[in-house]
């Protein structure tokens, strides 16, 4: 965090535009609560179809604190993820309810064979993890790391490439923790205003969603102005260039992060929903990540 970008040091400047702005998507300034934790996941379907082997899935590097940037899977475009810097042990691992039980594809007579793990590993794994809806396993990288290596679990060999699909990550971005710091990584302006992208240099006519076109009007800083209407196209032209913004009450993925306990700040779309950014309040409750 540096002077320019830092509201802290920049009140009549930077840090006042981006203020004035998230108070916009957020329809209003949020209630100042400072016992609250915030944070930001970032999921892609492209990414956990080809997820594994992957040579950071250690158990050292799931279990680090230390933030890291990981390989650029897409190349260099506007907002791209692997600009951040995640913290894998916060991230969430999701486990399959049929992976961990051994049936439909998986086990005797499916078509993906054995489960590369055993019974014991499955046990352990359930006394860490959370459980949503659809009944599968929700365990931070932190608490993955250790069973990994008790068990023998290799996912950076080629025999976890029948993975992808049945176990899949919400990476946790780098942020520290307050609601503005979320935010700023959300809409890509955490790296000051060097870095904003112009509706006006993409292909084709672009304008927001017709109800954030008038409302970003009131943006004052030109720049950032033009930069988060590109976050808030309509669903359909942000399948190609920009996002589309699901508001403060949709998110862009299930609501898989309520068996965690988080709740939904605001959200952002890419591609045909293939990725999506989820700023949440994390957690009350002593202990959590």
């Amino acid at each position: 965090m540096t002077p320019e970008t830092d509201p802290a040091t920049d009140l009549n400047g930077w840090g006042a535009a981006l203020a004035s702005a998230f108070e916009i998507l957020l329809g209003g300034k949020p209630a100042v609560d400072p016992a609250a934790r915030y944070g930001v996941y970032y999921a892609s379907d492209p990414l956990d179809e080809f997820l594994f082997p992957n040579p950071w899935a250690t158990p050292d590097t799931l279990s680090g604190r230390k933030p890291r940037h990981l390989p650029d899977s897409d190349g260099e475009h506007p907002f791209s993820p692997w600009t951040w810097q995640f913290n894998l042990s916060e991230s969430l691992f999701r486990f399959d309810a049929e992976l961990l039980a051994g049936t439909g594809p998986w086990g005797d007579g499916g078509h993906k064979g054995p489960q590369p793990f055993d019974d014991a590993f499955v046990a352990d794994l359930r006394t860490v993890s959370s459980v949503d809806e659809a009944g599968e396993a929700l365990v931070h990288g932190a608490d993955l790391g250790p069973l990994l290596g008790r068990h023998g679990v290799d996912l950076t060999d080629e025999k976890s490439e029948k993975l992808n699909g049945w176990l899949t990550v919400l990476l946790r971005v780098a942020t520290d923790g307050t609601l503005t710091d979320a935010m700023r990584a959300a809409t890509f302006t955490e790296r000051g205003p060097g870095h904003l992208v112009s509706i006006h240099d993409m292909d084709g006519a672009r304008s927001a969603d017709e109800p954030w076109e008038e409302r970003l009007s009131a943006v004052t800083h030109p720049a950032l102005r033009d930069h988060l209407r590109m976050l808030c196209l309509t669903e359909d032209d942000a399948r190609s260039e920009g996002g589309f913004y699901c508001g403060t009450d949709h998110w862009p993925w299930t609501d898989v992060l309520e068996a965690v306990g988080c709740s939904l700040v605001a959200g952002w779309g890419f591609g045909e929903s293939q990725a999506g950014t989820a700023v949440v309040r994390l957690p009350d409750r002593p202990g959590a990540r």
